[in-house]
C-alpha cells in the first residue's frame, strides 16, 4: 500500500511530462491504409471531407493549436499511396490510420464501422464517471483534466476525461487534433474529453484514453496491443484481464478498483484477476484509507490513511497523529509530542513533562522537567534534556553548564539572561562556578576567543589566537574553509566558486582539495567517491520553498535560455511566493496571497504559477515587460513566453513556450486551455477559442539541436541533409530550396517531375501530389491513374506496379503474390532474360562435357 506523500527532498520537486511525443499538428490527418507508416496531413482537405481549422491553427503543447468544439468521428478515410490534391506526405512511424471527421471522398473507403461506437462508449464513459477520482492538487493534471477525472494506475496518475476539447493520450491531455493524438489514432466521441478508438499500431483504448503498450504509463496496464485493443493485460498490479468472451472496446483490462458492473472491488489497489467471466477479482491491497476484509475494501476510521480494521489505524492522514488507542487526532496527550515523520504521538523523554517537535532540529525538544530529574539542561545546539543536580554540573569543575544558587536551574555557560551569580557569560562554552560566586569562563564557543571576555574572531573564523586576527585562524566556521594564499589567510564560503569552492555547497572539508560534504537545501545532492558530494541546483529559493516535493515547480527561462525554477507554492503556510521566493506574509506588497499561494496580484505584478511577479526585476523581467491591473499585457521581448489571450487578474496571464502542461481560463463549458510545446524556446501566441477549446502557441525556435516542425507544433531532431524541417525525429517533411523528401523522409532529392510531391532519387518521382495520379514506371512523370492499390502506372489509366500483396491484371490491382508487383510487360521482359540465361547455361554445360571430353 502506498504511503501518503510526506516531506521530501526538494530535488524531487521538478515534475513534468518528461520525454513526451512531439506535439500536435495544425491539420487533421488522413490515413494511407496498408503502408508501413507514412501518413498524409490534410493541408487543404480530404477531397471533400470536412477540414475545419480552428483560429490560429491546431496543435499541441506549448504552442499548440485550438481544437474546434465538434469532433465526432465517423470512421477513417483511407486509400493507397496516392493522395488527394494538396496532400503533403508526412511519415509518422507509429500510425497506420487516423480517424477523420466527415464522409469519405471519392477514391476513399470507410475503414471500419463506427456506427455502434458512440452509444457503446457512452455506456463505458458513464461507468468511468463513477470510478474516477479527484486529481492531486499539486499534480500535473489540475489545469487540463476535468474535475474528479483522475485515476491512479499503479504509481502513475492519469486523466480519464479532459477539459476544453482535449483528449487523454498516455494519461495526459492533448488537443484532439494534436500530433500525439494523431500518432495514437485517437477518435474523439460524443462524450467530451475522451477517445472512442485508438487505431495506431501498438496503441490501445483504456478508460477513455489512448495508451502505447510498452511505454509508461501504458506498460502498467498492457503488455501487448493489436487493433486498438489490449491483447495481454499487465496482471498482478492494479489491473486484471477481462474474462468476458467479447469484451467491449477499451474494457479488455479492468482496474482492480472498478466495481461498476465489473468483477473488481471498490477502492482496491492491487489484485489478481478471476479465472472465468463469472468470477470476481481477488483484492490483495486496498487504497489509502481502506482495509481488506473478506475481499472488500472497507473504510478506515476518521483521519486514518492505513489500518487493519475500522478501529485500528496504523498510519494517519497528514495533520493527524496516531494515538495509543489506534485512533487519529490533531492533538496528542500530555507528555507526548506529535511526530510529523511517523505521524504518531510519541512519548517525551524520561522526566520530561512538556515537549514538542522542532522542525529546524528535526527532533523533539523538552521545555519542562519533573520527577527524579527536575532540571532542564539546554544545550548549545538547541536540544535539551532532563537531569538531576549532579547531571548538570559539579561545583568548581569545568563544564558546559553551571548550577544556580539553590540548585533549582541548570544554566548554560553562555546564557547571560540571568542575574547576579546565576548570570552566564555571552559566547562562553566552558565555565566553572563555585558556590555563591559568579561563573568564570574557561573557553569560548566557536568563532570567539577568550580575552577576559569572549571576543569574536574576524572573518568567519572558528578558532583563532589571542589577537583574534585572521592570520591566527586555524579553523573556520561550518560552511567555510581555510584558504592560505601566499601567507594571507581567509575563511571562504564552501559555495564560493571564485575561490575554489563548490557550487551549491553548504559544508565542506579542506584537507588538500576542497570536498563538499553537504549541499544547500535548494540543491540536489549526489556523492562522488573521490570528489565528495556534488550539488545540482534545483530551485532558486535558498530554502527550496519549504522543502516540500513539487513546491519549486515554476519554470522561468532567463535571457540566456537557461531554465530556472522558482516557488509555485510555499511549504511553510506562513509564507507566500513573491518574485519566485517564499517570503513572510507581511511582504505581500498589495498582492492577494495566503496559505502558501497567491490568487491575485497588484498593479505592477502579474500572476504566474501561484506566485506574483513584478515587472522590471528578476525573474519577472524574463517573462513580462508590461503589466496592468494584475496581469501581464506584453510578454518578454525574446518571445520565450506568450500571453494568455483572455486571462483575468485571478488567472495566469503568461505561459512559457516550452510548458506543455498549460493553464486554463474560465470554467465549465466555456473553459479554454492553453498549452506550450516541449523544448520550444520562442513562439507566437495562439488565438482564443471562441466557445471553449484548447489552443497552443506556434513554436519558432527550439532547444539545440532540435528545430520546429513546419507548422510550429513540435520540436524535432532533424539531421537529414538539406532538410528544412522534420515531422518527427529525423523524418523530413520539407527540404531546402526546390528539393523534396522521399516517402520515408530519410533524404532530400532534386524533384523536377511536374506534380510530384516526393522523389526516391534525383528526379525519380515516388508519390504524386494529386491523389488521382501515380508516378510512371521510370518516375519521370505523374500520370492520371486513379486506381486503388496502384503505386506506379505504365500508361494513363493502366497500372504497372501495385502495393505489396497485389499484382497488376488488366490494368488494375488484384490480390496476388507478396512484394512489389510488376506490369505484364515487365514480367515478359524478365521471362525473356531468364530464357537467355538458361539457354546460355545449357550451351556451356554441353561444351564442357562434350568438347572438353574429346580433348
Amino acid at each position: 500500500m502506498r504511503r501518503a506523500r510526506e516531506r521530501a527532498d526538494p530535488a524531487l520537486a521538478p515534475r513534468g511530462r518528461g520525454s513526451l511525443a512531439q506535439l500536435g499538428r495544425p491539420d487533421r490527418l488522413c490515413a494511407l491504409e496498408g503502408t508501413p507508416g507514412p501518413l498524409q496531413s490534410c493541408g487543404q482537405a480530404c477531397q471533400g471531407a470536412r477540414s475545419q481549422r480552428a483560429p490560429g491553427g491546431l496543435g499541441a503543447g506549448q504552442g499548440s493549436s485550438v481544437l474546434g468544439p465538434s469532433r465526432a468521428s465517423h470512421g477513417a478515410c483511407s486509400r493507397g499511396l496516392g493522395g488527394a490534391p494538396g496532400w503533403q506526405l508526412t511519415p509518422l512511424p507509429d500510425a497506420r490510420r487516423v480517424h477523420w471527421e466527415g464522409p469519405c471522398s471519392t477514391g476513399h473507403h470507410q475503414a471500419g464501422s463506427a456506427g455502434r461506437t458512440p452509444m457503446l462508449f457512452a455506456v463505458l464513459y458513464l461507468a468511468l464517471g463513477t470510478l474516477a477520482a479527484p486529481c492531486q492538487p499539486d499534480g500535473d493534471h489540475v489545469a487540463t483534466c476535468q474535475t474528479d477525472k483522475c485515476e491512479m494506475v499503479d504509481s502513475a496518475e492519469i486523466c480519464t476525461g479532459c477539459k476544453a476539447g482535449g483528449v487523454p493520450i498516455d494519461g495526459f491531455c492533448w488537443p484532439a487534433s494534436s500530433l500525439p493524438a494523431a500518432l495514437a489514432g485517437c477518435a474523439p466521441g460524443e462524450s467530451p474529453g475522451v477517445c472512442t478508438r485508438c487505431s495506431s499500431e501498438g496503441h490501445f483504448l483504456f478508460m477513455g484514453g489512448c495508451y502505447k503498450a510498452g511505454s509508461s504509463p501504458g506498460n502498467e496496464v498492457c503488455a501487448a496491443a493489436e487493433g486498438g485493443r489490449c491483447t495481454a493485460c499487465r496482471t498482478g498490479g492494479s489491473v486484471f484481464q477481462n474474462r468476458a468472451d467479447s469484451p467491449a472496446l477499451g474494457s479488455e483490462c479492468i482496474l482492480c478498483s472498478d466495481a461498476s458492473g465489473s468483477p473488481g472491488t471498490a477502492n482496491c489497489e492491487t489484485c489478481t484477476g478471476p479465472t472465468d467471466s463469472a468470477g470476481k477479482a481477488t483484492c490483495k491491497t486496498c487504497r489509502d484509507g481502506y482495509f481488506l476484509e473478506s475481499n472488500e475494501c472497507k473504510q478506515c476510521g476518521a483521519g486514518c490513511s492505513e489500518c487493519t480494521s475500522s478501529t485500528a489505524c496504523t498510519l494517519c492522514m497528514p495533520g493527524k497523529y496516531l494515538k495509543g488507542d489506534k485512533s487519529c487526532s490533531e492533538v496528542c496527550d500530555a507528555k507526548q509530542y506529535a511526530d510529523p515523520n511517523t505521524r504518531e504521538c510519541t512519548a517525551c523523554s524520561e522526566s520530561c513533562k512538556v515537549c514538542a517537535y522542532d522542525d529546524t532540529l528535526q527532533q523533539p525538544v523538552c521545555s519542562e522537567c519533573e520527577g527524579a530529574k527536575p532540571l532542564l539542561k539546554k544545550k548549545i545546539d538547541g536540544t535539551a534534556e532532563c537531569v538531576d543536580a549532579d547531571g548538570c554540573a559539579t561545583v568548581g569543575q569545568d563544564g558546559t553548564h553551571f548550577r544556580s544558587d539553590g540548585d533549582t536551574k541548570c544554566i548554560p555557560c553562555s546564557d547571560s539572561s540571568g542575574s547576579a551569580n546565576d548570570q552566564g557569560i555571552t559566547s562562553c562554552e566552558i565555565c566553572s562556578k563555585e558556590a555563591s560566586q559568579k561563573p568564570v569562563c574557561k573557553a569560548c564557543v566557536s568563532g570567539f576567543y577568550l580575552s577576559g571576555t569572549c571576543k569574536a574572531c574576524v572573518g568567519n573564523c572558528a578558532k583563532c589566537g589571542s589577537t583574534g586576527s585572521i592570520q591566527d585562524c586555524t579553523e573556520c566556521l561550518p560552511g567555510y574553509f581555510l584558504r592560505d594564499t601566499q601567507g594571507t589567510k581567509e575563511c571562504v564560503a564552501c559555495g564560493d566558486t571564485s575561490k575554489n569552492g563548490v557550487d551549491g555547497c553548504a559544508e565542506c572539508t579542506s584537507e588538500g582539495a576542497v570536498k563538499c560534504t553537504k549541499c544547500k537545501p535548494n540543491y540536489r545532492q549526489s556523492r562522488e567517491p573521490a570528489a565528495g558530494v556534488t550539488c545540482t541546483r534545483v530551485c532558486e529559493d535558498e530554502a527550496a520553498c519549504g522543502g516540500t516535493a513539487g513546491a519549486c515547480d515554476a519554470v522561468v527561462i532567463d535571457d540566456a535560455g537557461k531554465e530556472l525554477r522558482y516557488c509555485s507554492f510555499c511549504g511553510d503556510s506562513t509564507k507566500i511566493p513573491i518574485d519566485g521566493k517564499c517570503v513572510a506574509a507581511g511582504s505581500a506588497n498589495g498582492n492577494t496571497c495566503s496559505a502558501g499561494i497567491c490568487t491575485a496580484c497588484a498593479n505592477t505584478y502579474f500572476l504566474y504559477m501561484n506566485g506574483c511577479y513584478k515587472i522590471g526585476q528578476t525573474p519577472g523581467q524574463y517573462m513580462c515587460t508590461a503589466a496592468a491591473t494584475g496581469f501581464c499585457t506584453a510578454p518578454d521581448s525574446k518571445k520565450k513566453f506568450f500571453n494568455i489571450p483572455d486571462a483575468t487578474k485571478q488567472e495566469q496571464s503568461v505561459l512559457a513556450c516550452g510548458n506543455p502542461l498549460g493553464t486554463v481560463t474560465g470554467a465549465d463549458g466555456t473553459a479554454k486551455a492553453y498549452v506550450g510545446v516541449p523544448s520550444c524556446t520562442a513562439c507566437t501566441p495562439p488565438s482564443a477559442p471562441s466557445n471553449g477549446g484548447m489552443a497552443a502557441a506556434k513554436c519558432t525556435a527550439c532547444e539545440a539541436p532540435k528545430k520546429p516542425n513546419q507548422d510550429g507544433s513540435g520540436c524535432t531532431l532533424c539531421a537529414v541533409a538539406e532538410c528544412k524541417s522534420c515531422i518527427t525525429d529525423n523524418v523530413c517533411e520539407v527540404c531546402d530550396g526546390d528539393k523534396k523528401p522521399n516517402k520515408a523522409g530519410s533524404a532530400c532529392y532534386a524533384c523536377s517531375p511536374e506534380g510530384c510531391s516526393h522523389c526516391s532519387a534525383d528526379n525519380r518521382c515516388e508519390v504524386c501530389a494529386d491523389g488521382g495520379k501515380r508516378p510512371s514506371l521510370d518516375g519521370a512523370q505523374c500520370i492520371t491513374c486513379n486506381i486503388d492499390r496502384c503505386t506506379r502506372c505504365s500508361a494513363e489509366g493502366v497500372c504497372g506496379e501495385c502495393e505489396a500483396g497485389y499484382a497488376p491484371k488488366d490494368g488494375k490491382c488484384e490480390p496476388g503474390s507478396t512484394g512489389p508487383n510488376l506490369s505484364t510487360g515487365a514480367i515478359a521482359g524478365i521471362s525473356v532474360a531468364a530464357v537467355v540465361v538458361v539457354g546460355g547455361l545449357v550451351g556451356f554445360l554441353c561444351w564442357w562435357f562434350i568438347c572438353r571430353g574429346k580433348a
